[in-house]
């Protein structure tokens, strides 16, 4: 979304912005709570636009207005990878991160992935996901070939907000927090236990013995074994059973965590695995 600098009209307003670097197909304002389009493309017939010039012949300084530009050609050798499937999944925490788990096609024996390029506009985020091909004639094998690719969703995404995710030629719409987005991430941590005076969080500390009430928590390396892992993060839940919101990174190479002090009666202390996939389910212990 854009603004006028000053009254112009939709043709000035087309030439200027492709001199800016965006060669616009369409430009669209609202007037009276309606949108109303002028379709930039100098093929299009004049009476497309001919309620456009009607109800708005000059853009006065100051209007807002939409613009979609042309893409931009892609570089030699790169083209669009045809996409399969994207889903999004969720980090099983009280703030949790999201990631867009997309799965693209390699056509030919010859088609290798290349990148995918990811941005965020508001609630839109846009993925392009490319691959290369080869610029001479080789006869390529007729294997049709697939490559998941796991891309964060960076930024701070509202619980109940509805969010735009564009791959290529497919969209996909997803509510932050809603419990139908999957959690996604490596297996969880195994055989998760507490340690400790009082390693049972249903017996209350006598009075006096605050250090009786410490733990470790100590958990197995999931299963099946994950090499990718990047680190464990600690959750602890209050003595109502609710994630108090913080949590504690430590290396993947660490099979234990102390002292902690979770609530009693009640809390309990939960490990979740981290790799590049995201964040397995925590596995909780009492």
């Amino acid at each position: 979304m854009l603004r006028t600098s000053r009254a112009v009209t939709p043709s000035d307003l087309s030439a200027g912005l492709t001199l800016a670097g965006c060669t616009p197909t369409v430009i669209a304002i609202t007037v009276g709570g309606q949108w109303q389009v002028f379709v930039a493309a100098p093929a299009a017939p004049s009476f497309v636009n001919a309620p456009f010039l009607a109800t708005v012949p000059t853009l006065a300084a100051g209007t807002g207005f939409f613009v979609r530009c042309e893409p931009a050609p892609l570089p030699t050798g790169l083209t669009l990878a045809p996409i399969e499937s994207v889903e999004v999944v969720r980090s099983d925490s009280a703030t949790p991160s999201y990631w867009a788990v997309v799965t693209s096609g390699l056509p030919s024996g010859c088609a290798k992935f290349e990148r995918i390029d990811s941005s965020r506009s508001g609630d839109l985020f846009t993925m392009t996901v490319l691959n290369r091909i080869p610029q001479t004639l080789v006869a390529c094998p007729a294997i049709y070939g697939f490559v998941t690719n796991r891309v964060p969703l960076t930024g701070d995404l509202v619980i109940g907000r509805a969010y735009t995710l564009r791959v290529n030629d497919q969209t996909t719409t997803f509510v932050a927090g809603s419990a139908s987005i999957r959690v996604g991430g490596p297996p969880a941590p195994t055989n998760v236990r507490l340690s400790g005076p009082l390693a049972d969080t249903d017996l209350l500390v006598p009075a006096g013995e605050a250090e009786r009430g410490r733990v470790s928590v100590l958990w197995d390396a999931p299963l099946p074994a994950t090499a990718a892992l990047t680190g464990f993060r600690i959750y602890e839940r209050d003595c109502a059973g609710v994630p108090t919101g913080t949590r504690i990174e430590v290396e993947a190479t660490a099979r234990s965590f102390g002292p902690l002090q979770p609530c009693r009666p009640g809390g309990s202390v939960g490990v979740a695995a981290i790799s590049a996939a995201g964040e397995s389910s925590i596995t909780w212990s009492r």
